[in-house]
C-alpha cells in the first residue's frame, strides 16, 4: 500500500525504496521524519529527537570500528580527527540531502518556513541519524549497519582526502600530536568592531609557541583560519614551522 508522510509529501514507499529497507513497523518510520514542531505536546514520544540520540550513537559506533580496522597504520590523533568529521552535520547533512529527506520530512509548515539553508541542512542531518536509530529497532543491529555501509562509510576517503580542507583544526591537531605530543589550544587575541560586526582576531598554539593567527565573524571560524594559516606554513614573526 503506497503511504504517504502527510498530505503532499512524497510516499514512504519511495523512501523505503531508496534507501533498500522496508519497515516492520512503519510507526517507527514515521517517527524518525517527524519534527517536533507537528507534536509539540507529545514530542518525547512521537518526534525523531531520541531516535537521533539513539542513531548517532550507533553511527559513531560502526565509523570507528570501520576506522580502526580499514586505516591500521593511522595514530589516535588522526582517527580522532577523521571520526569526527565524518560524523559531522555537514556531512551528515551533505548525505541526507543526497538521500532526498526534505522531501519525506514532517514538519510545521509555519515553522520550516522560518528555516535557512543551514537549519534545512541541519534537519536532514537529524533525519538521517534517527532513521539509523529507527532501522535499529525495527529490524536489529545488522540492518542498521547495513545501512551505514551504504550511505555512509562511503565517503570516508573523500572526507579523509580533504580533511585538512575541511576540518583544519583536525588535521593541525594530528600534525601538532605527532611531532610534539601536545594538543594545540586556541586563544582570543583581540576583539574588534560593534556587538553586531564583530570580528576576532584568534592564536593557534602548540605550548607557548604561536604557529598560527587567524580572523573571523566568530571565535570558530577564526580558530579554523588560525589552523588554515599554520598548515599552509603562514609561521608569525618569522617563527620556524612546528610542522615538518
Amino acid at each position: 500500500m503506497n503511504q504517504q508522510t502527510q498530505s503532499g509529501q512524497a510516499p514512504l514507499d519511495t523512501l523505503e525504496e531508496r534507501i533498500g529497507t522496508s519497515f516492520r513497523d512503519r510507526a517507527l518510520l514515521v517517527r524518525a521524519l517527524t519534527h517536533h514542531s507537528i507534536c509539540p505536546q507529545t514530542a518525547q514520544r512521537d518526534a525523531y529527537d531520541t531516535l537521533e540520540f539513539l542513531g548517532d550513537a550507533l553511527i559513531s559506533a560502526y565509523v570507528v570500528e570501520h576506522l580502526f580496522h580499514t586505516y591500521p597504520d593511522a595514530t589516535e590523533g588522526e582517527l580522532t580527527a577523521l571520526k569526527s568529521e565524518v560524523v559531522s552535520r555537514r556531512v551528515f547533512a551533505q548525505i541526507g540531502l543526497g538521500l532526498g529527506l526534505m522531501e519525506f520530512i514532517r514538519a510545521d509548515p509555519a515553522s520550516l518556513r522560518t528555516f535557512n539553508d543551514r537549519s534545512r541542512e541541519s534537519l536532514c542531518a537529524d533525519v538521517l541519524e534517527a532513521l539509523v536509530g529507527a532501522i535499529h529497532l525495527d529490524a536489529g543491529r545488522a540492518a542498521g549497519e547495513a545501512f551505514v555501509s551504504r550511505f555512509i562509510l562511503p565517503v570516508i576517503p573523500e572526507v579523509r582526502a580533504t580533511l585538512g580542507e575541511r576540518n583544519p583544526k583536525g588535521a593541525l591537531q594530528q600534525h601538532v600530536l605527532r611531532q610534539t605530543g601536545q594538543l594545540p589550544h586556541y586563544e582570543v587575541l583581540e576583539e574588534r568592531g560593534e556587538s553586531n560586526d564583530r570580528s576576532y582576531l584568534v592564536g593557534v598554539y602548540a605550548g607557548d609557541r604561536l604557529l598560527g593567527r587567524g580572523e573571523g565573524s566568530s571565535i570558530k571560524a577564526a580558530g579554523r583560519e588560525a589552523a588554515r594559516a599554520a598548515l599552509a606554513g603562514e609561521f608569525p614573526d618569522g617563527a620556524g614551522p612546528v610542522i615538518e
